[in-house]
C-alpha cells in the first residue's frame, strides 16, 4: 500500500519531460572512441583513481604504478584529494600526454579550491551562502570554484550538495547544505550549477535520494531516511529534480536507504535498481551520469564485500564508481562478471559512453593540456578573495542579543576573557579570533578546551573567570567524516551552561553547526558563523568590531530557539 501511494506521488510530482543534461545526444568522437576500446579499457573509463597532486619523483613506485595503469587499461577518471599548483601542472599534463583517452579529473570543491590547494580561494560553506539571502552569491561561488579548478586541470566538481538538512542531529551534511527548505535548496543549487556550467565545469548533485534527514554518517554506517518520512517526495527529491531541470551532469547516489519505500529494504541506494533505474532514470528522466559515493565507506563495507558491491552497483545502473583504489583488481572483477554473463557488454558500453561524452563535451579530445598562463591568471585573484570575504561577512547571523550587547562599545581598559572550545581532541591552539582580538590591543585572558579535557580542567578554567566578566566563547563543531556527532562534548556543553549563569555578558559564536545552542538555550548572545575556516573567523571579527553589518538570516530552524528566516540585523558601528 505504501509503495502504491509512493508511485502515484512520484508520477504526479515528476510528470512531464525533464530537461536533458548537457551530455545528452550522440557525440561522434565519443561513439567512435568507444568502438576502438577493449572491454578492459571501457571498464577503466568507469573507474575513479584517487590520489594527491603533490610532488612525485618519476622514478617512484607510485608514479610507476600510475604510468602502468595509463599504458595498459587506462585511467578513465582521476579524483584529486589535495594538491599544489606546480605539481598539478606538471603531473596532470604528463598523465594526459601519455593517455590514449583523455583523463577526466574530478574533486570535491564544495567550498572553493582553497580547501584543496594552497593559494586558491576558500569560500564559505553552502549554508553560509544561503544565510546571505542572496542566490547570486551561489553563482559567484561556483564561478570562482570553476575558474580556479579548471586552471589546475580539474574538470568535474562533486558539488553542489542538494540535501535538505531538516535534521539538527545530522552529523555529516549540516552546514554543507543550503538549508532545511527544498525551495531554498532549489534556488541556491540552481545558481551554483549555472555558475559551474558558465565557466566550463561539470556539476554533480548529491547525495541521492537525500542525506539531510539522517542521523548517521554514511562514512561510518548505512544511513536511513526515517521510515515514517512520508514527505520524502515533497522534501528530499525535489532538489534533485530541480538539478536535473538545470542540466546537472551527474548525480551521486549515497549509501542511504528508506526501508518503507523500496523493494529490498536493506539495500543502500548505491546498490538499488529501484532508486537508480525506476526512480532516477524512469520517473525523474535523468539521462546524465550516475556516480557512486566512495565504495570504501562504512555504509557499504560493513555489510558487503568489495567484489559484491562493485558488481551490484553496476548492475543497478551506476556509471562511475569511486572504487577502493584497487584499480586493476576492480577492472578484473568487472571483466570476469562480463565473461560469466553476470554483466553484459551493453551495460558496460552504456556507462563508458556517458563518460566519453563528458570528456567530449569539455573538449578534452581536442585539448587536455593545462595552460600555465591560465593558472597564473585565474588562481588567487584579489577580486575573488574580496568577493569571498563579502559573502562571509553577509552570512554572519545574530540569533540572540540579550540586553543589546551588540553592537559592542567596550571600554579599552576592560579585561576580556576568550574561550575556544573544540569538538575534537588534542587542540589547545588559540583561534584566529583570539589572536586578532589581542592584535587589536585588547587585554585578553585566553583559554582553550577540547574533547580530551576532563571536568577538572573545565572547572579550573571556570574558576578563573570573574562573575559578570565579558566573555567571547568560540565553539568549533563542523561536520567531519567518521565523527558521528555534531554537538559539543558534554563537558564543554556543561561548561557553557555554568558560564552563562555566572555572567550574562557572554557572546557565543558557533563556527560550525548552527544547532549547538540547543544544548545551552539560555545563552544571552548567540551568533552563527557556520564554519571554523579563516575566512569565517575574519568575518565574525569584522562584525564584532562594527566594521561590517550583521544581516544574515537562518537557513534552518533551531528547535526551541529560532525559526528559519530569523536573524537580528545590526548596522556597522566602528569602535
Amino acid at each position: 500500500m505504501i509503495f502504491r501511494v509512493f508511485i502515484i506521488s512520484v508520477i504526479v510530482l515528476f510528470s512531464g519531460c525533464a530537461a536533458p543534461s548537457q551530455l545528452s545526444g550522440s557525440g561522434s568522437w565519443a561513439e567512435s572512441m568507444l568502438k576502438k576500446l577493449t572491454l578492459r579499457e571501457k571498464i577503466a573509463q568507469m573507474m575513479v583513481y584517487r590520489m594527491n597532486m603533490h610532488y612525485l619523483n618519476y622514478n617512484s613506485d607510485e608514479w610507476e604504478e600510475i604510468e602502468e595503469l595509463i599504458s595498459t587499461d587506462g585511467i578513465g577518471i582521476l579524483h584529486i584529494w589535495f594538491g599544489e599548483t606546480g605539481s598539478s601542472l606538471t603531473m596532470l599534463n604528463e598523465m594526459q600526454r601519455q593517455a590514449k583517452v583523455p583523463i577526466l579529473v574530478e574533486a570535491d570543491i564544495e567550498s572553493g579550491l582553497g580547501r584543496r590547494y594552497p593559494g586558491a580561494v576558500t569560500l564559505p560553506p553552502m549554508m553560509a551562502i544561503a544565510a546571505t539571502g542572496n542566490p547570486k552569491y551561489a553563482y559567484e561561488a561556483a564561478r570562482i570554484s570553476a575558474e580556479e579548478s579548471r586552471a589546475v586541470g580539474i574538470h568535474f566538481n562533486l558539488a553542489p550538495v542538494v540535501d535538505v538538512n531538516n535534521n539538527p542531529k545530522n552529523p555529516i551534511i549540516n552546514t554543507r547544505s543550503f538549508g532545511e527548505h527544498p525551495d531554498s535548496v532549489n534556488r541556491y543549487s540552481k545558481e551554483f550549477i549555472r555558475g559551474l556550467h558558465d565557466y566550463g565545469m561539470l556539476a554533480t548533485a548529491k547525495h541521492f535520494p537525500g542525506h539531510g534527514d539522517t542521523e548517521t554518517d554514511s562514512h561510518s554506517a548505512l544511513a536511513q531516511i526515517p521510515s515514517d518520512s512520508s514527505r520524502l517526495w515533497e522534501v528530499e527529491l525535489p532538489p534533485f529534480k530541480n538539478a536535473i531541470d538545470s542540466g546537472v551532469d551527474a548525480i551521486m547516489v549515497a549509501h542511504v536507504n528508506a526501508p518503507d519505500f523500496q523493494f529490498n529494504t536493506d539495500d543502500p541506494a548505491t546498490l538499488s535498481k529501484f532508486w537508480i533505474q525506476d526512480i532516477l532514470r524512469s520517473k525523474m528522466k535523468f539521462d546524465g551520469a550516475i556516480i557512486t559515493d566512495a565504495m570504501d565507506m562504512g555504509g557499504i563495507v560493513k555489510k558487503y564485500s568489495d567484489s559484491y558491491a562493485l558488481i551490484e552497483t553496476i548492475k543497478a545502473g551506476s556509471d562511475i564508481i569511486i572504487q577502493n583504489n584497487q584499480m586493476k583488481k576492480s577492472i578484473d572483477l568487472v571483466e570476469e562478471a562480463v565473461n560469466d554473463g553476470i554483466l553484459t557488454v551493453q551495460r558496460i558500453n552504456e556507462s563508458a559512453l556517458k563518460v566519453l561524452r563528458m570528456k567530449e563535451h569539455l573538449g578534452l579530445h581536442i585539448n587536455n593540456v593545462i595552460s600555465m598562463d591560465q593558472t597564473h591568471k585565474n588562481i588567487g585573484r584579489q577580486s575573488d578573495f574580496s568577493l569571498a570575504e563579502e559573502i562571509a561577512e553577509n552570512s554572519i547571523t545574530l540569533v540572540k542579543n540579550k540586553n543589546n550587547l551588540l553592537p559592542l562599545q567596550p571600554d579599552p581598559s576592560e579585561e576580556f576573557y576568550v574561550i575556544d572550545l573544540y569538538d575534537g581532541p588534542n587542540n589547545h591552539n588559540e583561534s584566529s579570533v583570539t589572536i586578532k582580538l589581542r592584535e587589536h590591543g585588547y587585554k585578553l585572558n585566553s583559554f582553550q578546551i577540547d574533547k580530551s579535557d576532563s571536568l577538572v580542567i573545565a572547572n579550573h578554567i571556570l574558576e578563573q573567570i570573574p562573575k559578570d566578566a565579558f566573555v567571547f566563547l568560540n565553539a568549533y563543531a563542523n561536520p567531519v567524516e567518521w565523527k558521528d556527532n555534531i554537538f559539543l562534548p558534554s563537558v564543554e556543553a556543561d561548561f557553557i551552561n555554568r558560564l552563562i549563569k555566572k555572567s550574562d555578558k557572554v557572546i557565543i559564536t558557533s563556527f560550525g553547526s548552527p544547532y549547538l545552542i540547543q544544548d545551552f538555550p539560555d545563552a544571552p548572545v548567540y551568533i552563527c558563523a557556520y564554519k571554523g575556516s579563516e575566512i569565517m573567523q575574519q568575518a565574525l571579527l569584522s562584525a564584532l568590531m562594527g566594521e561590517s553589518d550583521i544581516n544574515g538570516i537562518l537557513p534552518v530552524t533551531i528547535p526551541g530557539v529560532a525559526k528559519i528566516g530569523d536573524g537580528i540585523q545590526i548596522k556597522s558601528n566602528k569602535w
